[in-house]
């Protein structure tokens, strides 16, 4: 058997992937991974096959544009013609990644292809080949409609958040459309219109939300062939082994805070930087700094109670600490409280309001505030609350006993070959 796993964008859009190649391959599977260039370490120690999306596109999520948009800076106008120009350089890119998933589905002819909501061009290959390709999102609300939130996370009533999907559908699907035409011969078989190519998005596709149950339970009014599916993610701590400075650290600091932006950078993370610094400094609160890939900064200042760090494994850290301070991605809200840890998320963009307004609804933490609006009062106040209300504790507690039993990877793996 065969399969093809097309995903792009970051960490958090990849790490789902990566666990279901590891599934698949344990299963005697060949799989091929195409994902962004900067994977291809990754993949290829996994000892699988790697294909790569051109590097530019995370490289144009690292520039200055990039950057201003995630950090919420500027009017919504600024922001709108930042977001242009960073459009014109993905139109390029896109296109490039267009041709090789396309050559890919065609050379190859696998049995399965399971694609990344970003990569739905394949949706078209599954509507010659049904019943062969799987829509896999590390999120929910990217096609199914759901009827208290928009397609953008707000919630503005039942009829404009259906809208709200039943627009962003047709645009998409009139998107494929257009592009289906550049390669018409290889879709002879089919009758494709919008209509048929919603249909298929909505109703006839399988489609597996890797998310918890537990926060996001599925709609009784989705189609059968939608799946909550539960979080799954690699096992990160092969070949990696913590310093000793870090092991000391911990071992001496009882009720640790965890601070991280992950994938996430801002025009200043410097200043971000010195906000949670004042607080951590002022209340001697103990805290891992991680700098991951730029939206904190190690100010280089020792101190004994706060300890930087730089890409460490979450899933050997998060069981040694209290409760984790991040951007509100759903792989690290989901492994966060897959460790018992509560969350306080500080959200940039996409879907991250989203996960903000689910933690603090279902008690896991507090509702934080977005990274454009950072400051040291209401930091404090958010944290210490973090710390203190033992609420957040216990529902974290719970929902990590609850997560032990719906990630099942025997059920995921039927699910894919059936």
């Amino acid at each position: 058997m065969k399969a093809i796993l097309f995903s792009i964008g970051t960490r958090g859009d990849i790490e789902p992937f990566l666990a279901i190649a590891q599934l698949l391959k344990e299963k005697h599977w060949e799989v091929i991974c195409v994902f962004p260039e900067q994977f291809r370490e990754t993949v290829e120690a996994m000892d699988l096959s790697f294909r790569g999306f051109n590097k530019e596109f995370l490289e144009l999520m690292d520039g200055k544009e990039a950057k201003m948009v995630m950090g919420g800076y500027g009017s919504i106008f600024k922001r709108v013609l930042m977001m242009a120009k960073m459009s014109k350089g993905a139109l390029k890119l896109t296109k490039e990644m267009l041709i090789l998933q396309h050559e890919l589905q065609q050379k190859e002819n696998p049995d399965k292809i399971i694609y990344h909501p970003k990569c739905n061009y394949s949706l078209l290959w599954g509507m010659v080949n049904p019943g062969k390709t799987i829509m896999f999102s590390p999120i929910p609300g990217v096609a199914h409609p759901i009827n208290h939130l928009t397609i953008l996370g707000g919630n503005y009533g039942r009829i404009l958040n259906k809208l709200s999907f039943w627009i962003a559908n047709s645009l998409k699907a009139a998107v494929l459309l257009k592009i289906s035409k550049r390669f018409s011969n290889d879709y002879k078989a089919i009758k494709l219109t919008t209509s048929s190519i919603k249909s298929a998005m909505l109703v006839s596709e399988k489609s597996c939300y890797a998310i918890s149950p537990s926060l996001f339970p599925k709609p009784s009014y989705w189609p059968s062939n939608a799946h909550i599916v539960g979080f799954y993610e690699l096992n990160k701590m092969k070949n990696w082994e913590p310093s000793t400075a870090l092991k000391q650290f911990v071992n001496k600091n009882p009720k640790i805070i965890f601070i991280t932006f992950g994938s996430m950078s801002n025009d200043n993370p410097t200043e971000k930087t010195n906000i949670i610094l004042k607080v951590l400094k002022r209340h001697n609160i103990s805290a891992i700094i991680n700098t991951s890939l730029g939206g904190l900064e190690n100010t280089g200042e020792p101190s004994d109670n706060i300890l930087f760090v730089n890409n460490i494994p979450y899933d050997w850290i998060f069981p040694k600490v209290y409760a984790v301070v991040h951007h509100g991605g759903s792989g690290t809200t989901h492994t966060a409280l897959k460790y018992g840890c509560p969350n306080l998320i500080i959200p940039h963009i996409l879907d991250q309001p989203f996960w903000n307004s689910t933690i603090a609804s279902l008690e896991l933490g507090p509702l934080g505030m977005p990274i454009k609006d950072l400051n040291k009062k209401d930091f404090r106040s958010l944290l210490l609350d973090l710390i203190r209300n033992k609420i957040y504790k216990k529902n974290a507690l719970r929902i990590r006993v609850a997560m032990q039993h719906e990630s099942n990877e025997d059920s995921l793996y039927e699910l894919i070959k059936s």
